[in-house]
């Protein structure tokens, strides 16, 4: 063993004039170092020792680089090169570096690091010695050293291009060996150079070329380099950045150069991926949300200046804001997979229309954006519009065929169009979509183009909904009363409850401007309450007047997000309880598409009502999405023929219909009530067709209270 102890060390290292430093050879700490070795570092030996070594060459090694001089130490003799240590001030003085094993006897650890054996290094100073080629083969060895911890392929080269040094990296990178590179021209090498496009670079004029002919530094994104390596397939490209740095002599000249190539292949790769997902909806394959409005913007921002300076591009841009009506009934109907399956399929009807310069991106869950573009006037811009709207719904209209059940849809389009480059895409989308609700307030399966008045409209919804909410909260809505007349008796069997509002400004408003209105914002929550609770004090008044008939009862309709409100039976249980009035006195009118919405809940919470003793009628039949098994699954006790259908009997296929339907609800033992009731012909066809019960204006209008109690006056003293 060179070295006993520390003690050791320090006396025999003061008579040689070679720096000697015993290291720790896990990091390379300093565990003892002689005087001419502190010397040589130009600093105290306290304050070294504990320091690591690596800090203290130059250039400084890194923690793998120590790693890999540790493990070729352990795997063979003493290794000498040639490196420099840093002194204070920033000075630098060249050394002789040779590292060994204290012991190469010692008998290892569980981790097969030497128990008790440190390195030792013998540091020689060369300051005064000139040793270039000495120094340049040991400078390779420490090159390589550290290198090999570095990611990115390094290469040295000449001037002229020749290769004359790569690390482990650069191997790798290019899947060719070592003695394969060496010599070669880095121009000439087995790959070819590739600009962004995919064009090779020219070997005699390209800045890169002129780069490292010259000398000087250079950087460049986004190459490529094609047709490398041994194992790879052949003609494989990698996506690369490189830079080149060059390395001066001792006169500052450039006398050789540092090229670094960074492999961005996967990095490129995961964006590209990363950016479909972005881009590409995975359900349909269409563009999502955030890139349609990319695309607007690119549109919007750029199409337009372009027009007005070359008249080659177009100058108008369409959007067409499509959404499916009552979507949403089928996934809570057959599940979320059949409403994939719908989507999937719509989509399919649509690619073709990217021939036609149509861009189509899917925006929410049932709804879709279609961009255009055209030129020439805006009366013919907007017949092309329309021409594709009425086409799109055609195609939506088509029935879908999955697992034997024929899929019907309508859809409710808004159409905006504008000059290119007057207004940003969110305006479009806004406008689009302003037109898209102004269609589905008309009703199903319509198209609807924007204009001012839309926003004028939306307006003024705002502040009647507002004034609605004022009106509903001091009891300034009225609850008016249709009767419901029995066909066999000709009695009064039922009558519903009907809100009017007569607003202070405006008027009389039709319920079929403020209950829509109500049931989009919310505000029919608190309506439904004052109905409620003003049905149950009429009844109770005229129970204890004994002015209402014993088997009567008063209908009233239940909006969808007032029945699916948590605690509704209760608070409707409580209403009638505060007034005296029994369950079977109120029937509850629901909507088809509501009991469609969640079946399994719907079914849950209406066999709770009948369990109290409320009966349930099902208003406008036939007109929703409709299925059979509900009506022998639910406690239904009335069906409602809507009014459309009565409107025109007469009509052979409105007849059939409402033959079937009345046929349909005598089967199963439930209640029919026609609606809309205008004339002789339609009661005398109710009439022979088995109707139980009829209500329209060929009886009586709704009534206001006053007027009704005369009405039920009359009805039980005849």
């Amino acid at each position: 063993m060179l070295v006993e102890s520390r003690n050791t060390l320090t006396r025999m290292g003061s008579y040689l004039r070679e720096g000697i430093l015993s290291l720790d050879p896990n990091d390379g700490v300093i565990i003892d170092l002689t005087k001419p070795a502190a010397r040589l570092l130009g600093r105290p030996s306290k304050e070294l020792i504990g320091t690591t070594i690596r800090t203290l060459l130059d250039p400084q090694m890194s923690s793998d680089g120590w790693r890999l001089l540790a493990t070729r130490l352990r795997g063979g003799g003493p290794l000498t090169v040639a490196s420099g240590f840093s002194q204070p001030g920033n000075a630098s003085i060249p050394v002789e570096l040779t590292f060994f094993l204290e012991d190469a006897n010692v008998e290892g650890d569980s981790e097969g690091n030497p128990a008790g054996r440190k390195v030792i290094v013998i540091s020689r100073d060369l300051s005064e010695v000139a040793q270039a080629n000495t120094r340049t083969a040991q400078s390779n060895q420490v090159l390589n050293a550290a290198l090999s911890s570095v990611e990115d392929g390094v290469a040295v080269v000449d001037l002229d291009g020749t290769i004359r040094h790569v690390n482990d990296s650069l191997e790798q990178l290019v899947d060719r060996p070592f003695d394969q590179l060496i010599g070669r021209s880095i121009f000439d090498a087995p790959w070819t150079w590739l600009d962004r496009t995919g064009t090779p670079i020219p070997t005699d004029s390209s800045p890169e070329v002129i780069a490292i002919r010259s000398g000087n530094s250079f950087a460049v994104e986004g190459l490529r380099l094609h047709g490398l390596g041994n194992r790879r397939s052949e003609g494989e490209i990698r996506s690369v950045n490189v830079k080149i740095e060059p390395i001066s002599d001792q006169t500052g000249a450039p006398d050789s150069l540092v090229i670094v190539v960074t492999d961005r292949t996967e990095q490129l790769l995961i964006q590209e991926k990363l950016e479909e997902l972005r881009s590409t909806d995975p359900l349909t394959g269409l563009m999502t949300r955030p890139r349609t409005v990319e695309r607007l913007e690119e549109l919007a921002s750029g199409y337009g200046a372009i027009a007005e300076v070359t008249g080659e591009k177009p100058s108008r841009i369409g959007v067409l804001h499509v959404d499916l009506d009552d979507f949403r009934s089928i996934n809570d109907t057959f599940g979320t997979g059949v409403g994939d399956f719908v989507l999937t399929e719509l989509a399919d009807r649509f690619n073709d229309l990217g021939f036609r310069h149509v861009e189509i991106g899917r925006i929410g869950v049932d709804e879709f954006l279609f961009i255009t573009t055209g030129s020439g006037s805006s009366l013919q811009f907007d017949g092309k519009m329309r021409r594709l709207a009425d086409e799109l719904q055609r195609r939506i209209e088509t029935p879908i065929q999955h697992l034997g059940v024929e899929l019907r849809f309508t859809s409710s389009i808004g159409v905006s169009r504008f000059p290119l480059g007057t207004l940003d895409a969110h305006e479009i989308l806004r406008t689009a979509d302003a037109a898209r609700r102004a269609a589905r307030r008309e009703g199903r399966n319509r198209i609807r183009l924007y204009d001012a008045m839309i926003d004028e409209t939306i307006r003024s919804g705002l502040t009647l909904d507002r004034d609605l909410r004022r009106a509903a909260a001091q009891r300034e809505l009225e609850v008016h009363y249709q009767p419901i007349i029995d066909l066999r008796t000709g009695a009064l069997a039922a009558a519903e409850a009907l809100v009017r509002w007569t607003h202070p400004e405006r008027g009389p408003v039709p319920p079929s401007i403020f209950i829509p209105s109500a049931e989009a914002t919310g505000a029919i929550s608190s309506i439904s309450d004052m109905v409620l609770t003003t049905v149950a004090a009429d009844l109770s008044d005229w129970n204890s007047r004994g002015i209402m008939p014993a088997d009567a009862r008063i209908s009233v309709n239940i909006s969808a997000g007032e029945f699916e409100m948590r605690g509704f039976v209760q608070r409707l249980v409580a209403t009638i309880e505060n007034a005296g009035v029994l369950p079977d006195q109120l029937e509850l009118e629901l909507t088809e598409s509501l009991l469609m919405r969640d079946m399994e809940a719907t079914a849950t919470r209406l066999r709770t009502l009948d369990d109290l003793g409320f009966f349930v009628a099902l208003d406008d039949f036939g007109t929703g999405y409709s299925s059979l098994s509900y009506l022998q699954s639910l406690p239904l006790h009335t069906l409602k023929v809507d009014r459309r259908f009565v409107h025109d009997l007469g009509n052979g296929r409105s007849e059939t219909i409402t033959r079937a339907i009345l046929s349909l609800a005598q089967g199963l033992g439930i209640d029919t009530v026609a609606e809309g009731v205008e004339t002789d012909v339609q009661r005398d066809f109710l009439i022979r067709e088995g109707c139980d019960m009829v209500q329209g204006f060929f009886y009586s209008p709704p009534m206001p209270k006053p007027t009704f109690e005369r009405f039920l006056s009359r009805s039980v003293s005849g």
